[in-house]
């Protein structure tokens, strides 16, 4: 980096971001005593293995051995840079970044990607320009116009264009000798079977497609030839285009998003765009996919409530159902409500065919909890005159219910007692007798519900350790005194910068195992640059996973004992003076090991003797 983010912004987001409540986003939590414990994002757990200290702000896997701090885990999962996690986790809590920060941390992008960029952002310019300033454009704009009923300041503020039939944009590249290596690899051109080029959007109008920071990636075209099949066509898959973690109209979306706490879910681009124009600016659309584990991450940072906005037919109703358990399973304290629209309209025709008043109000007020949906969604495709299957529709009904709270419970079955003429005390027996179980077709909605499902150990307890962390602890155990005293001085050096004087001044010192060696010298450089030590900026400082899980154990075992004076001396005694000892032992121990198996009595005779004679010397 050409400048480095200073370390009072550094301790700042330190101060404002929770390792609990980022972690959260990514695996279910529950306090454990004076921890965080749950299923490691990192690999495939069966037996939660995470544990996440909030008063040190650290994390540590007892299986896989992951262990850091918040920076460290974003890096980790996200992929990310040090400055990167940093800024990150500084927009999460709306933080103000210098954009100097964000420039100098911002991945160096090879030239072949740099171009491929540069092209698509040209080809966004080149077709808007076409749209609104050319006789080609003429037509697709009328079509925007009158049927989509867009303004001109609409179509620019989305980047709408419009590609002729001429391969305007293959003359482009061709005058700025863009190589066709370039044109190929940004799929921005089909190859007939001849090898020539032509462009693949031609005869559509396009909606640029955008990454996170605004990078233009793909386009979505729609024809205007009502006699071509495919009436809609987007960018193939790449490394840059990948549908699975853009979510359309994010990069511009994202600032209302974190202001309002709110993020509405949509399934066209249009519909985004009505969105807008109705005065909902926080609108997002998945790519032509069913919403992802990444989108929800993304949104999710921002937003505590998500509304799904999608169409009313069998389709749109299946990927709601979807979208809610998605959502509920990767973080359960997020609001999820579900925007109904009048007339089984998707969004767009709402506002073309009844007015952006109308969409601004629904989008406001016809919200459904996802219980409340997933009752109305039962009813589809069923006769509910038919005995049988009403009596189906119940079995479901209740089967959701479960998951409901006891008020919601109350409405929906006053509702569906009045609809029918069933007795509500009769729907109430059919409720207690279905047995309570977890599976996809039920949702849990509030946050407080979830907290009552998971019931804490208070801070005055300490749970028993089961699973990696009894095995953590079980090994621990079995370390050496040797590996023992060592831990124990460098907590004493941590501790108190006068022990580690000491040690470096003792004559002869050495660690007997590296690791150890390598973090005294990484305490000495650290204390020179900070007044105060604290465990999780050690960890940024170290950024050797090996090295984090060692001082994390050290940490574990030695972090609340108080420097002794006399303790010091005892450390270094057992270190200097026993450890050779020690060695000898061992050395001895496989030598009579030998001559056992070998049948050597004089041998193991005179080993013995030895062994003996060592012991002795060192318990004088």
């Amino acid at each position: 980096m050409a400048n480095r983010i200073p370390e009072s912004f550094i301790a700042e987001v330190r101060q404002k971001v929770n390792i609990v409540d980022v972690i959260g986003q990514y695996t279910q939590l529950v306090k454990r005593g004076r921890q965080w414990t749950g299923s490691c994002p990192f690999h495939d757990d069966r037996h939660p293995s995470l544990f996440v200290e909030e008063n040190k702000q650290v994390f540590n896997c007892f299986s896989c051995g992951r262990s850091g701090s918040v920076f460290s885990f974003v890096m980790e999962k996200e992929g990310m840079s040090y400055p990167e996690a940093i800024i990150s986790l500084a927009e999460s809590v709306d933080m103000q970044v210098d954009s100097q920060f964000v420039a100098d941390a911002t991945p160096r992008i090879d030239p072949k990607t740099q171009a491929i960029f540069d092209l698509q952002a040209a080809a966004q310019r080149l077709y808007q320009h076409i749209l609104q300033h050319t006789t080609s454009g003429e037509a697709a704009l009328h079509y925007l116009h009158d049927k989509r009923q867009l303004t001109d300041e609409t179509i620019k503020q989305f980047g709408i264009g419009f590609v002729p039939d001429d391969n305007v944009l293959l003359q482009y590249a061709e005058t700025q000798n863009i190589s066709r290596e370039i044109m190929l690899a940004s799929d921005l051109f089909l190859s007939n079977d001849e090898g020539r080029l032509r462009d693949r959007f031609a005869g559509r109008v396009v909606w640029p497609i955008r990454s996170t920071n605004g990078q233009v990636v793909g386009f979505s075209g729609r024809t205007l030839d009502s006699k071509n099949s495919i009436k809609y066509m987007n960018s193939p898959e790449s490394p840059f285009f990948n549908k699975g973690q853009i979510l359309y109209n994010f990069d511009l979306a994202k600032g209302d998003i974190r202001k309002t706490g709110t993020a509405m879910i949509f399934e066209g681009f249009m519909d985004v765009i009505s969105s807008e124009i109705a005065g909902r600016p926080a609108a997002v659309a998945t790519m032509g996919t069913a919403l992802t584990q990444d989108h929800v991450r993304q949104l999710t940072r921002l937003a505590k409530r998500i509304l799904l906005v999608y169409d009313g037919d069998e389709a749109g109703q299946n990927a709601a159902k979807r979208s809610i358990h998605l959502i509920q399973a990767q973080k359960q304290d997020v609001d999820i409500g579900i925007v109904h629209l009048p007339d089984d309209l998707d969004p767009d025709e709402v506002r073309v065919q009844k007015g952006k008043e109308v969409l601004k109000q629904a989008l406001d007020q016809n919200i459904q909890t996802p219980i409340a949906f997933l009752i109305q969604a039962a009813r589809y495709n069923k006769n509910l005159s038919n005995q049988t299957q009403y009596l189906a529709f119940l079995g479901e009904v209740m089967t959701i219910l479960q998951q409901a709270t006891p008020v919601e419970q109350d409405m929906q079955l006053t509702r569906i007692a009045n609809e029918f003429g069933t007795s509500k005390q009769a729907l109430i027996e059919q409720l207690k007798q279905t047995p309570k179980r977890q599976s996809k077709e039920t949702v849990n909605r509030t946050s407080q519900h979830f907290h009552q499902q998971s019931p804490q150990i208070t801070d005055m307890e300490e749970p028993p350790l089961t699973g990696d962390e009894a095995a953590f602890s079980s090994n621990q155990q079995s370390t050496n005194q040797i590996e023992q005293a060592e831990r124990a001085l460098i907590m004493a050096m941590i501790k108190s910068p006068q022990v580690l004087e000491q040690v470096s001044d003792t004559t002869g010192f050495a660690f007997v195992h590296p690791e150890y060696q390598l973090l005294m010298m990484l305490i000495a450089i650290y204390q020179k640059q900070q007044a105060h030590f604290d465990l999780a900026q050690f960890m940024d400082f170290i950024q050797k996973p090996e090295l984090n899980q060692r001082i994390l154990a050290i940490d574990r075992t030695f972090g609340d004992l108080a420097v002794e004076p006399g303790a010091i001396s005892d450390y270094l005694r057992i270190i200097m003076h026993d450890a050779p000892v020690e060695a000898q032992i061992k050395t001895l121990q496989q030598a009579i090991d030998v001559a056992k198996q070998q049948h050597d009595d004089n041998k193991l005779l005179q080993l013995t003797t030895e062994l003996i004679n060592i012991k002795k010397q060192r318990n004088k």
